[in-house]
């Protein structure tokens, strides 16, 4: 929040999707307990998280060691994909990262040293 207010840039909130046995939670109040749980609860997955573009970010999982796309990565948060629910919540489907310190091989369409970090699920 406070990259927001120096950079002057509009912070959003994302939401995690939670389910429960294959379907989405709809009980309000349910979601809102899990959206505040502290992240150690949720084996560090928090129900929500604040994103601006431009903000340092650390990616959290090996997506490609080789590329050095790697848990403790730091880089820069360039581009967010999202969709938005039925209670206007985003919901952050990828994301684009600068990471000076990858391979020189990056995706098709995309600047080098650019990579792309996708949702992930897990079942707590």
């Amino acid at each position: 929040m406070a990259f927001a207010h120096r950079t002057a840039q509009e912070l959003h909130w994302y939401y995690a999707k939670d389910t429960h046995l294959g379907q989405p939670l709809t009980d309000r109040r349910l979601k809102d307990k899990l959206e505040r749980l502290n992240s150690g609860r949720t084996n560090q997955r928090p129900g929500k998280i604040p994103l601006v573009l431009g903000m340092p970010v650390l990616i959290s999982q090996n997506f490609d060691v080789e590329g050095g796309i790697v848990n403790g990565s730091k880089g820069i948060l360039k581009q967010i994909r999202y969709r938005i629910d039925a209670d206007g919540h985003r919901h952050a489907v990828s994301c684009v990262v600068h990471v000076a310190d990858t391979s020189d091989e990056s995706l098709p369409h995309l600047p080098q040293h650019h990579v792309v970090v996708l949702e992930d699920t897990t079942d707590l």
